[in-house]
This record gives structure tokens, C-alpha cells and sequence, in this order.
């Protein structure tokens, strides 16, 4: 299996208070999601092993990297996404689960939040697995860049909106 990694650092200029009330809101995943223009957006409550906080959320989205003819094949323009994210307030971590339906590439990540002076730090420590023989390395690799470019996109919306939760 390929196994492609990569590591985020999204910085908010909020409490960390305010960015935990924020990413355990179901209806901040609601409004970011209708913001970035996705379609067929369902956002719901569910439950993941011990964290108390978890929202499962579908919606399609489009592949915005120039792609080349082979990974056309296995990556369409729009794809169907289900992504759960969940959280631990007392910890301050949390993690995320995306499927790509349709797609071979399995999508996880870790993440917690630290104080730096006054930012907050949101680390996010990606894995993205590809089974596929020859070119599965490859594949994670557009995969994570497609997925670490909107991640980057998603944090400037929760920039924003993590002053309504001071």
C-alpha cells in the first residue's frame, strides 16, 4: 500500500476556547461547507469511539488540480465525500476520516490544538493510502495536494468565524 504524509499548521488569532467552541458546532460545518460553494451538503451528529464531540458530513465537491489523462481514470471531476471530524475538549485534539467515493484513496488525519503566545495552532498530521499497484504513491500524492490546497482554503473561512465564538 502507498502511504503518502503530509503536516499542516493553520493558525487562528483567536482564544482557544473560541476556536474549540467553534469546531465542536455542527452548524459551523453547515455554514462552511455552504460558503465553499459545495453541493448536496448534509451535516449530522454522530458518535466516534471516545471522543464526545463528532459531525458526519456528505457533500460533492470538484477535483481542482490539473490532473494528468491517467488519474482522470481513477479521480472524476466531482466526487461524493463523506467526512467525519471529531474532537475531545478537555484534550484538545481531534481527527478526521474522508472517504472519496469512488476513489481508492483513504484519507485520515490527527490533530490538536496548542497556544503560541496569542495564536492558536491547529497541527494536522494528514496519511492518505492508495492499494493501487505502480501508481497508488502517485495518486495519494494528487489526492493530498487537492486536499491540503481546500484544507488551507477551509481554515481562512474558520479564520473568520472563530471571532463569533469568543
Amino acid at each position: 500500500m502507498a502511504v503518502t504524509t503530509r503536516t499542516q499548521t493553520l493558525i487562528f488569532d483567536t482564544p482557544k476556547e473560541a476556536v474549540l467552541r467553534m469546531l465542536t458546532d455542527a452548524s459551523f460545518y453547515q455554514r462552511k461547507y455552504e460558503a465553499l460553494g459545495l453541493q448536496d451538503i448534509s451535516v449530522q451528529p454522530t458518535t466516534h469511539d471516545n471522543a464526545p464531540f463528532a459531525v458526519l458530513a456528505r457533500f460533492k465537491a470538484h477535483t481542482e488540480l490539473p490532473l494528468p489523462s491517467w488519474a482522470k481514470r481513477v479521480l472524476p471531476d466531482t466526487i461524493g465525500v463523506e467526512q467525519m471530524d471529531y474532537w475531545s475538549v478537555d484534550s484538545a485534539r481531534g481527527g478526521l476520516q474522508i472517504h472519496l467515493q469512488g476513489t481508492p484513496v483513504r484519507i485520515s488525519a490527527a490533530m490538536g490544538l496548542s497556544e503560541e503566545g496569542d495564536k492558536v495552532i491547529n497541527t494536522v498530521q494528514w496519511r492518505f493510502d492508495c492499494p493501487v499497484p505502480l501508481v497508488g504513491k502517485k495518486l495519494a500524492e494528487f489526492v493530498a495536494d487537492d486536499v491540503c490546497t481546500k484544507a488551507e482554503r477551509d481554515h481562512g473561512f474558520g479564520r473568520t468565524q472563530a471571532e463569533r465564538y469568543r
